[in-house]
């Protein structure tokens, strides 16, 4: 084996049938191009989905042709291995080239399962993303802040049961970059009269580890926190991430190896059922124009569309408009799928991609519900010339009690 060269691990493995499908369904019409937030930015086809399908289809079908079956398989060359890496971890698995695709290819569950190739093959992630791992493993969350401080958003006038049949996820990325969610969102339940606990020693969903291809810890993590939870009684889990919901929703109950003893929710179905029943009231008026972004797992992994509208619906004197792209074919805001960590101006042409657009509404307000979203529309704005406001939803529902 040369220097350039790597194990004959098979590169098949792992992948379900209808993805090594996948592999050989793609048909190069481009389409997905016109979708793709990365491609709208750097326009490199090298990276672009298309791409990345055949290449890798190609080692698969180098790997698992009838002569390599008999001789054994070929050592896979490290610089085409780096070379797919590079394209398949600058991307954000927003799912948008899923939604437009021809031929049905759901590439939000197919680029993580290619990045633990890669992974497994040494050749991922990039650059920062390979810190993950050490840092969720210190300090509980991939942002390296202190697991002591994971709470200290709470407000002192919300009060907290120890036990109680609806428990309130965080998760990182909420505690860490974007409190002015987590506030907003334990204000609303609490105004709804809704008993919730949380649990002190909640650790990361596992969902940043996972989208980068990492898999070894995630039964661990999530263990602790099912166990945590479920030992406080609770029943129904309200999240309010999208990120985490879809890891506990899909990948959860995969690493805990049976069903979660809970049910599943985002904190949006919680409170427009809360709203519509009148046990939640909004009175103070937002006589002003608002748009909202669906982020990218709430808008096609789960998806929750309408459960954030009806919330806004009860906002007394605000006009809604719909951005251009909305629900299944909304924007990337450029957070996703740790490419924040390794191509932080790359995410930030996307963040001010999906600004204009907003502005386009002539709204005031740009609502979100995401905390990746939050923390880099947020930083995108700095040094940007706009006027818009960029506000989560939870927060400024809150603000109108």
């Amino acid at each position: 084996m040369t220097e350039a060269a790597l194990k004959p691990i098979s590169l098949a493995d792992g992948l379900t049938k209808l993805q090594l499908v996948s592999l050989d369904a793609c048909t190069r019409c481009w389409a997905c191009l016109d979708w793709c937030p990365v491609f709208d930015i750097l326009h490199d086809e090298t990276i672009s989905p298309p791409e990345k399908i055949r290449a890798y289809g190609h080692l698969v079908r180098t790997q698992e042709n009838p002569a390599a079956r008999l001789f054994g398989r070929p050592a896979l060359d490290r610089p085409r291995l780096e070379k797919l890496s590079l394209a398949l971890y600058t991307c954000t698995t927003c799912g948008r080239c899923g939604e437009v695709c021809e031929v049905g290819i759901h590439t939000q569950r197919l680029w993580p399962t290619l990045r633990a190739k890669m992974v497994e093959l040494a050749c991922g992630p990039i650059g920062p993303q390979r810190d993950v791992p050490r840092v969720v493993a210190e300090k509980h969350n991939p942002y390296d802040k202190p697991h002591a401080n994971r709470f200290a958003w709470v407000p002192n006038d919300v009060h907290v049961a120890e036990r109680a049949e609806v428990g309130f996820f965080a998760g990182c990325s909420g505690a860490y970059v974007a409190q002015p969610m987590m506030v907003g969102a334990v204000r609303m339940l609490q105004a709804a009269g809704i008993p919730f606990t949380l649990f002190g020693d909640e650790y990361c969903c596992g969902f940043p580890l996972w989208v980068l291809g990492y898999r070894d810890d995630l039964a661990e993590l999530v263990q602790h926190n099912v166990e945590g939870f479920a030992a406080r009684g609770v029943k129904r889990l309200v999240v309010s991430c999208p990120c985490c919901l879809d890891h506990l929703e899909r990948r959860w109950p995969e690493f805990y190896g049976r069903p979660l003893p809970f049910e599943i929710l985002h904190v949006t179905h919680v409170i427009a059922e809360e709203m519509e029943a009148g046990n939640l009231k909004l009175t103070k008026p937002l006589p002003e124009t608002v748009t909202y972004h669906d982020p990218c797992y709430l808008a096609r992994a789960t998806p929750v569309h309408d459960p954030p509208r009806r919330v806004i619906a009860g906002f007394p004197e605000a006009t809604f408009v719909e951005m251009e792209h909305n629900r299944r074919l909304a924007r990337c805001c450029g957070a996703g799928g740790g490419i924040r960590r390794a191509f932080t101006q790359l995410s930030i042409g996307m963040a001010r991609a999906l600004i204009r657009e907003a502005e386009a509404t002539r709204a005031t307000t740009l609502l979100i519900d995401c905390p990746a979203c939050y923390e880099r529309l947020h930083l995108a704005m700095q040094g940007f010339e706009s006027q818009l406001e960029i506000k989560d939803l939870m927060q400024v529902a809150a603000g109108l009690l």
